[in-house]
């Protein structure tokens, strides 16, 4: 006699309720906090979405006593408030819109290695997610979503979480950094990588290859760990060695700088002889000269399209929003001088 395998039905949520009404979280975290009028949404479309959540059985859970809070887990960009980074771009314009709704906030100065009594009263708690510390942070969103508290990941994607995950189009930054090198005209491009295994490194290759390595002569220099001095060493010795790329990318801007050093250690001129382009558009390099051509990832408006997903009477939902990739052309790059 055949075994009767037993259906495991999961509990309703925001994201099957959006799914079945054909809306985003968002719509359906407005619409049944009652704030969806605020946001131009019709009230066919919020008619529509209360009927599927009434059919679905959908409760919104119990509130928190006291105001919503926001916990924040050591995340060094919060320091800066650098416009250009998750920090000042998104964590900053989520925290004002926040507090306009009444919340408050809480911050923890370290990654803990367990839940702390802070983190599971919170309504909401920012993760940041770095190379090395990604099992950390996926325990910590896990205990945080089990308690009823919104995990929001900033820094990279972590599969199989109930989180909201944002991080910036890599694999797009690296597309647009060959489309503009191979647009200039240049053949001869040389790649320096960041970590060996580490997410963003290799998305931000693969785009630059998708878009690069038919139409050009492309050399993978290998890994300069995403710091100055090891990219300076890196590129030292491939040009020793003879190399003559017309253009070289490197995954981050201190690694650019590093290898700017070591072209300039070997008679090289940039953008004379060799262009240069990096990736984040950092501002501690915004005074290098000549000025780094590289990738920005543009938040716009994504801190404050965050607000509107954290209600804190709703379960924890899943979404994940993407920065836009940007080319900020400067002088490190030019047309080659010579033919490839």
């Amino acid at each position: 006699m055949a075994r009767r395998k037993l259906s495991i039905k999961s509990p309703p949520s925001l994201a099957s309720v959006a799914k079945a009404a054909g809306v985003s979280t968002a719509a359906v975290s407005l619409v049944l906090s009652g704030r969806h009028k605020d946001y131009g949404l019709s009230q066919d479309t919020a008619e529509r979405i209360k009927a599927v959540a009434d059919k679905q059985g959908y409760q919104r859970p119990t509130r928190r006593r006291g105001p919503p809070r926001l916990h924040v887990l050591h995340f060094e960009d919060l320091v800066r408030m650098d416009d250009r980074g998750l920090g000042g771009s998104v964590l900053h314009p989520l925290m004002e819109a926040l507090a306009v709704q009444g919340w408050t906030a809480s911050i923890d100065t370290r990654l803990p290695d367990e839940a702390t009594a802070e983190l599971l009263s919170a309504s909401a708690v920012v993760i940041p997610v770095n190379h090395g510390f990604d099992a950390q942070a996926k325990k910590l969103a896990q205990a945080a979503a089990k308690a009823g508290v919104q995990p929001v990941m900033l820094g990279r994607m972590i599969d199989g979480l109930t989180a909201i995950q944002i991080d910036g189009d890599q694999h797009g930054g690296g597309r647009l950094a060959a489309e503009f090198l191979l647009g200039q005209g240049h053949r001869h491009v040389a790649l320096v990588a960041g970590i060996a295994g580490d997410p963003h490194s290799e998305a931000r290759i693969a785009g630059f290859l998708s878009t690069a390595q038919r139409s050009a002569k492309i050399e993978r220099w290998g890994e300069g760990n995403f710091t100055v001095a090891d990219a300076h060493r890196l590129v030292a010795a491939q040009l020793a060695k003879g190399s003559r790329p017309t253009a070289i990318f490197c995954v981050s801007d201190r690694m650019a700088l590093g290898a700017l050093l070591a072209l300039r250690e070997a008679g090289l001129a940039v953008p004379r002889d060799v262009s240069l382009v990096g990736f984040d558009d950092q501002a501690e390099f915004a005074n290098v000269s000549p000025g780094l051509s590289t990738i920005r990832l543009v938040a716009d408006g994504i801190g404050a399209q965050l607000a509107t997903l954290l209600e804190p009477a709703t379960a924890p939902s899943s979404e994940r929003l993407l920065l836009t990739a940007r080319l900020m052309v400067r002088g490190s790059t030019s047309v080659p001088r010579t033919s490839p």
